[in-house]
């Protein structure tokens, strides 16, 4: 949608935090899929990064205390502030989607839906699935996507644990090396049966500041659907 045809944008709040460095990175990709002539055609945007969050994966996957009472808090301190649409930018705390939707009063972005919508619209339905091990464990993801009619594609065990080291990578700050190591392995012949490969984690997103082609990325593709849902004629 034109920024032309938007007299008023709802305003945004992200629950950050989710890695810093992919809610940082979904920010940025807001702004950078905003046809904007002028900072005033933005939509407002309110970004809360908390470090109280305890680990999702440790509580889905192990013993680790729950998430749920500082996701719910992050998301009434956002409606508090003016939020009129909340977004969280991570596939793994979509187990949460439940219980944080229903802490608010205004919507929050199912993202496990609007990317399989995404990738529907773009015609991926073979998608070759790079996604961390909790998230293979979990089948968040996978779930959504068979659900939509879609038939996911998966790397042999050697390539996903060198995606895995990626995102462990990351969140260590080594970026570049964890960006080589990421295209390396989107190459390999894994991929073959699927008709796209997907960047199925966030803290994946910021490796690739330009999408190779027929690679497609959750993190915009939330993206664009946060922007189509914030935006009123």
């Amino acid at each position: 949608m034109s920024n032309a045809a938007i007299d008023h944008w709802q305003k945004i709040g992200i629950i950050g935090g989710l890695g810093p460095l992919a809610c940082a990175n979904f920010y940025m990709r807001l702004v950078e899929q905003t046809t904007a002539g002028s900072d005033q055609e933005h939509p407002e945007v309110l970004l809360l990064s908390s470090p109280a969050i305890p680990s999702r994966l440790d509580h889905l996957l192990s013993d680790g205390p729950s998430p749920v009472e500082q996701l719910q808090a992050v998301a009434r301190r956002l409606q508090d502030a003016g939020a009129q649409l909340i977004a969280m930018p991570s596939v793994t705390t979509q187990a949460y989607y439940d219980e944080v939707s229903a802490a608010v009063d205004v919507p929050v972005v199912d993202m496990l839906r609007v990317v399989a919508a995404g990738l529907r619209e773009a015609g991926v339905l073979r998608p070759a699935l790079a996604v961390t091990d909790g998230a293979l464990k979990l089948g968040l993801l996978h779930r959504a996507l068979v659900d939509a009619g879609l038939a996911p594609v998966y790397p042999d065990p050697a390539t996903q644990r060198e995606i895995q080291e990626c995102v462990e990578m990351v969140k260590s700050g080594r970026v570049q090396e964890a960006s080589a190591q990421l295209r390396k392995a989107l190459e390999g012949e894994w991929t073959r049966p699927g008709d796209g490969v997907v960047v199925g984690c966030t803290d994946l997103s910021p490796l690739l500041p330009e999408l190779p082609p027929h690679v497609y990325d959750v993190t915009r593709i939330l993206g664009r659907a946060v922007l189509d849902m914030a935006a009123s004629r």
